[in-house]
This record gives structure tokens, sequence and C-alpha cells, in this order.
């Protein structure tokens, strides 16, 4: 009976970290993503079993991209006390940490080729993506530049493109925009994430765009990213919903006036502001496109 319990507590705690190794509370930003892409597709248009097959893949996808930047990423986030990683902290080994990851990558592509090859092909670049930004030899994370561009193709714009080629038939100028936006945001994402983790990528030597860049001017560019990225998002309300763009406008006047005369406020100096602003702007055009 109490090797039963020890069993049973055993496989309940290996669980728990296969679990922890998905890291699903970071899920939000590029779930909502996806959201959007499949709003603009008005993918709820579409039979159910469709929808239920794209959500799985999406959140197979997720799990893999986490999951394996958990598997390589030991050293830094043996030095960061904030950083939950199963593997660094020894509840799971890399090489079954490493066959999760790839077995969650393969069920993913392996349901993709439902909706056709360029469907799969997306997800297989997007998958590729996602293991080289964290996987040497490449490792594109610790090589300047090419952190961000990765970053915001794997984990923003074909994100985005995903349900696109699923539920739409064609993509437009619109769709283009839209992407060209989310890559953008996902730059500045990564930027700073970078800028938070400085000390334990440059303790663990790991050579970001901040690494190389210095903190202190990794900021100053993080500052005029932020101050720019409404440009992104102009085109797409004065082409396609110019009866919203007032609304877009007065909203972009708010976010300015924080950023630029509000310098010392948290939310401002933590750049939640720009999560904010994004978020509000991709609601905006969802709505939109459900009116539309």
């Amino acid at each position: 009976m109490g090797r039963n319990k020890k069993i049973n507590k055993k496989t309940r705690i290996n669980l728990e970290s296969y679990f922890e190794l998905l890291r699903v509370k970071n899920w939000r930003g590029y779930f909502l993503i996806a959201m959007l892409g499949f709003v603009v597709s008005k993918g709820f248009l579409f039979p159910i079993r469709d929808i239920i097959i794209f959500y799985i893949i999406l959140l197979l996808l997720l799990s893999f991209g986490f999951s394996i930047n958990d598997c390589f990423d030991t050293k830094e986030d043996k030095l960061d006390k904030y950083k939950k990683n199963p593997i660094a902290l020894k509840k799971i080994s890399f090489r079954k940490g490493l066959i999760f990851s790839i077995f969650l990558a393969i069920l993913g592509l392996a349901l993709s080729t439902v909706f056709g090859l360029k469907v799969f092909l997306l997800c297989l670049l997007s998958s590729l993506l996602g293991f080289f930004y964290s996987s040497p030899p490449l490792r594109m994370k610790s090589r300047p530049l090419l952190d961000l561009i990765s970053h915001g193709l794997f984990a923003g714009a074909l994100i985005f493109f995903m349900p696109l080629l699923i539920f739409s038939k064609d993509l437009t100028l619109f769709h283009y925009l839209i992407a060209f936006s989310i890559f953008y945001f996902s730059v500045i994402l990564e930027l700073r994430n970078h800028t938070e983790d400085y000390e334990t990528d440059k303790a663990a030597g790991l050579k970001t765009t901040v690494g190389f860049l210095g903190l202190e001017k990794s900021e100053m560019l993080l500052k005029y990213l932020a101050i720019f990225y409404p440009l992104t998002l102009f085109p797409i309300f004065l082409i396609t919903y110019q009866q919203h763009f007032l609304l877009f406008f007065a909203f972009t006047l708010i976010f300015f006036f924080f950023l630029l005369f509000k310098k010392n406020h948290q939310i401002v100096k933590n750049y939640r502001i720009m999560d904010v602003y994004a978020n509000f702007s991709f609601f905006l055009l969802s709505i939109a496109t459900i009116l539309a």
C-alpha cells in the first residue's frame, strides 16, 4: 500500500513537471494573435470540426515552442530564481524533455495535414524556427538581430497567418499589413524580454541583441520602436476601417501621452502600456471585422 502511494506521488509529480514545461501562463499573448487571425478570416463561420482541429494544432505548437525553449535554456534559467524550468530544476531530464517536445511538434504537424500542404508547410516553418531559435548550433536567440527577426516570425506573424491559410481563400494587403504590425510588436516583446533578462543572459554568456548593444542603447531602441509602432496600424484603419479611425486615433493620442509624458509611471516603465495599446487596437480590428 505504501509503495503504491509513493508510485502515485512520483507519477503525479512527473505529470506536473511536464505540464510546467508547457508554460501555459505564457500562452496568452500568442493565443490572442491566433484569435485575431481566426476572427479576421471569419473562422467562426466554418464547421466546428475544423475549428476544434485548428485550436488543437495551435495548442500543440505553442506547447512545443515553450517546452523546447526550456530544454535549451537551462543555463540561464538556473541563474534566475523566478524561472521555474523543470529541466533546470532537475525534475525532468533533458532527454525526456526533448522527446516530449518533439512529440508535441510531430503531433501538431500531423494534424496540420488535414488542412492541406500550405498549412502543413507553414506549421513546419514555424516549428523549425521555434526549434532553431532555442537549439544549437543555430540558436538564433543568441545571435544579435536574428533573435528579433526569428521571434517576430514564429512568435508573431506566422501564428497570425495559420488561421488565415485555414479559413481564408485569399491573402490580401489588409492581411499583410496586420501581419507586419504583429511581427513588429513581437520584435518589441523579444527586445523587452531580453532587456529584463539582461543580467542573467550576460552571466550565462548569451549574446542577444541586448547583450550586443548594451542595456542603455537597447532601452533607447525599445523606446523608439514603441513610439513608431502606431505607424504600423494607421494604414490598416485608413484603408479598411475608416469609420473606426477616429476612435483608434484618440486611443493613439492617449498612448503617446503616457509614453512621452508619464515616463515614471509603472505601466510605462515596464512597457505594459504597449500591451494595452496593441490589444485595444487588435480588439477594435476584430470588432470591425465581425460587424463588416
